[in-house]
């Protein structure tokens, strides 16, 4: 199933919301999100209402054999503004891909093709590697969930199950329904243009958004909340962390709220640190401040999370910097963390 509409965004979004992250939760029905009285970080003007194309798509709808993360994708085609570049965002443990709206139409507003997808995320990967004895466990079932290879005797995905596998099922999906919309340049050869696309995660998303950086060179990568993976060690960072980075640390950033009790900011930035991004400055809070931050990559925010939630959650602040029910909104109504996603993610 389907399901499609045409919006024009401006002032307050609705949005649909549940708590990301890595606690089970059931999205409730579509609420209005009222505006948090928090000072914006950032005194960027409030963009002209744009043109975007959203749609769900059920994932059987794209492939046969799927066994679990089912819930709908979700696409976000620009208006005139077309970048040729594509934004996939990855969602927290047992999250749906819809409580990630705001940031995907964030990327959809700044010219970008969007995808919210959906894919195996029903277990928390600390949870999975609690007690494991294998040095890398969290690194080898990062691997296994985004390439379907048989890499870690913790899960069982394979390729069409895999966020790679739907990825490239989805565009070739969308490029042969709407054709005019320009998917199809995201795949050369049946596989992803990754020079094109930029990858973001909440939570265990922020991990495997990690982890493919040292796979593929993509444009971006963005990670909010994450990766807490631990190290074979207590206050070590995970194994997978330290190798050789093929996207340069120089465009990746991370993202966490210093108060986050489920994903500790000091495990995001011991494992930040690991993966590079330290040579570009430590901790730099984005609270009333503007981007470029000091040309840090490590980015913290100690803003109260939105303090009328739209939905259920784990916990705010774990969510704030990019779940819908509970990030932030300035007086205007725009997403309190609109520059800093953009800063991250959209900008030239």
């Amino acid at each position: 199933m389907m399901i499609f509409r045409s919006i024009l965004l401006a002032g307050t979004a609705a949005c649909l919301a549940a708590c990301g992250g890595d606690s089970p939760v059931t999205a409730p029905p579509p609420v209005t999100m009222t505006p948090t009285p928090s000072p914006s970080p950032s005194p960027t003007p409030t963009p002209s209402p744009v043109a975007v194309t959203e749609r769900e798509v059920d994932p059987r709808t794209v492939a046969s054999g799927l066994v679990t993360g089912l819930a709908n994708h979700q696409i976000f085609v620009p208006g005139t503004n077309r970048r040729n570049r594509l934004f996939v965002m990855l969602p927290g443990t047992d999250a749906p891909p819809r409580v990630y709206r705001l940031i995907a139409r964030t990327g959809a507003q700044e010219g970008y093709h969007a995808i919210g997808l959906a894919y195996p995320n029903d277990d928390a990967i600390v949870t999975l590697c609690t007690g494991s004895t294998r040095p890398d466990c969290s690194g080898e079932v990062r691997n296994e969930i985004l390439t379907g290879q048989d890499t870690s005797p913790l899960v069982s995905v394979n390729r069409v199950n895999s966020v790679i596998g739907r990825l490239i099922d989805l565009i070739a999906f969308l490029d042969r329904s709407f054709p005019s919309e320009g998917w199809g340049q995201y795949l050369v050869s049946g596989q992803p243009d990754w020079s094109r696309i930029a990858v973001a995660g909440h939570s265990q998303g922020a991990g495997l958004a990690g982890f493919l950086g040292k796979e593929v060179r993509l444009l971006r990568i963005g990670m909010f909340s994450g990766p807490n993976d631990p190290g074979p060690a207590a206050g070590q960072s995970a194994l997978w962390t330290a190798r050789p980075n093929i996207t340069p640390a120089g465009d990746q950033f991370g993202f966490t709220h210093t108060a986050d009790p489920l994903a500790p900011v000091g495990g995001n930035t011991r494992n930040w640190e690991a993966i590079g991004l330290g040579a570009f400055g430590g901790q730099v809070s984005v609270d009333g401040r503007s981007p470029p931050f000091d040309g840090s990559r490590q980015l913290v925010t100690s803003a109260p999370p939105n303090p009328n939630p739209t939905g259920p959650t784990a916990s705010p602040q774990h969510g704030a910097p990019a779940v819908d029910s509970v990030t932030p909104l300035a007086a205007d109504g725009q997403p309190l963390y609109r520059p800093v996603w953009v800063h991250m993610l959209f900008a030239p």
